[in-house]
């Protein structure tokens, strides 16, 4: 069953976007913790991201964690709808560093993030303070944020609730189960497999690492069954890998691998 909710509510816009772009880079990556992230995706299906970028360093510490705690204080009213990412500027340091970074300095829930595919230059980022503070949302993938060197947490709070109120919430049943790649390590080909539970369209998009479009199969009808697209990658690089499936009200992404 579907449920719409329109947030009609407006604030007029947070003066800190002057400081970098007004709508955001998409990105298809995965996280620190294997988890799979589309940005544009998510924005349209009505999240807030809110990102810290970090070096990491120690003036960090304190505008990453009042950030942090901003958001968390969405947690009840807006459950799932607002989340924090925390990111290495250049998406240079390792995992393991700044998950231990986040841990340490109390934002255990922090999404944590180092990829090249995400990077603070993507928003006017290069030779400012740190941290940079983005906050963006809504179906038109709007910066609402963009602070350098710290935050206001009052402008903070009202940019987030700005992207809130801009966007209209739908929440589906999500019709896409079993979403796979066989082999996986692809040599050559391999199979792309998928059930849908209700007949809609459906397109596939493959990524790689850098969040760059490879291929793209154009969106086709599908029927309430077992689905089974062969693909051809013996013109991919070796290297990872994403497939993003998308149908007219949801998507699921899984990470593969290019071995020849």
């Amino acid at each position: 069953m579907k449920k719409s909710l329109l947030f009609g509510f407006m604030l007029l816009l947070v003066g800190c976007v002057a400081f970098g772009q007004t709508t955001a880079t998409d990105f298809t990556l995965t996280d620190c913790a294997g988890n799979p992230h589309s940005l544009f995706a998510d924005l349209d299906a009505g999240k807030v991201i809110v990102i810290s970028f970090v070096m990491p360093c120690a003036s960090c510490i304190a505008p990453s964690v009042s950030t942090y705690d901003v958001v968390q204080n969405y947690a009840i009213s807006n459950p799932r709808r607002v989340t924090f990412y925390l990111s290495d500027d250049n998406g240079t340091s390792s995992c393991s560093s700044l998950s231990t970074w986040a841990s340490q300095n109390s934002m255990p829930n922090a999404t944590v993030i180092s990829t090249t595919a995400l990077k603070m230059s993507q928003y006017n980022g290069n030779g400012v303070g740190m941290p940079k503070i983005v906050v963006l949302g809504g179906s038109s993938h709007i910066v609402y944020y963009n602070e350098n060197d710290g935050n206001n947490s009052h402008d903070l709070d009202a940019a987030i609730n700005q992207a809130l109120g801009a966007t209209v919430v739908t929440e589906d049943e999500n019709i896409i189960e079993n979403l796979n790649v066989f082999p996986n390590p692809v040599k050559s080909s391999a199979s792309i497999t998928y059930r849908l539970n209700q007949p809609t369209e459906v397109s596939i998009e493959i990524y790689n690492v850098l969040g760059e479009k490879v291929k793209t199969i154009p969106v086709e009808k599908k029927t309430t069954a077992k689905h089974i697209a062969p693909i051809d990658f013996e013109t991919f690089n070796n290297g990872i890998y994403f497939i993003k499936l998308n149908t007219a009200t949801s998507y699921e992404i899984v990470k593969f691998t290019v071995a020849h």
